[in-house]
């Protein structure tokens, strides 16, 4: 299991993913010209059991990119969407919305690889200057699955035999329109606790 999270190391979490997350915000928006808010994040630790946090059940679908985070806070990473929200996302960036997985296509899934690398990718540089960690992403890989499949990818992938993962969860908003994201990681033995040495928590 991962280090118990209390209430003020999730305080801490909570303000990495408000760092990362709004950074990540800002360039979307510039991105795309579409101006997104962001809620404060949700964090809380996601047991294998509980895809009800992400999604209403573990054979519903997910999107987004997963990467393997090298350095010191080494791990999996993954921003993914629910199927419902990127469904919203693909509306409002695509104009149109694949029905199901059999009609992804390339458009679509650069879609969500983009939002994804960017989401990602920035909650890392933001915690890089938070910390003074070196973090190094390796390529993301495009993600469109089951809940359970992906997230015990994960795991399978850390070969270290962990339960749980860790889980930043926001709420994207645009006029009218809101839509869920999260971010999921699977930390190294010791890699989470070392995290909150650094933040001395």
């Amino acid at each position: 299991m991962i280090t118990e999270l209390n209430a003020l190391r999730q305080d801490a979490l909570r303000e990495l993913g408000n760092i990362g997350l709004g950074s990540a915000v800002t360039a979307l928006s510039d991105m795309t010209g579409v101006l997104f808010a962001l809620e404060v994040p949700e964090v809380y630790e996601l047991g294998t059991g509980r895809f009800s946090r992400v999604c209403h059940s573990p054979e519903c679908l997910v999107v987004g990119t997963v990467a393997r985070v090298e350095g010191d806070w080494t791990g999996e990473g993954a921003f993914i969407f629910p199927w419902e929200s990127a469904v919203t996302l693909w509306q409002i960036l695509a104009g149109s919305a694949p029905s199901d997985l059999s009609e992804l296509n390339e458009l679509y899934e650069s879609v969500i690889r983009e939002v994804s690398n960017i989401m990602l990718g920035s909650f890392l540089n933001g915690l890089s200057q938070m910390t003074g960690f070196t973090l190094h992403m390796e390529p993301p890989v495009f993600a469109a699955d089951m809940a359970a499949a992906l997230m015990s990818s994960l795991m399978v992938e850390a070969l270290y035999g962990q339960r749980e993962l860790l889980a930043i969860q926001t709420t994207f908003r645009v006029p009218e329109r809101e839509f869920q994201g999260f971010f999921l990681y699977l930390p190294e033995v010791g890699s989470l606790e070392k995290l909150f040495q650094t933040l001395g928590i």
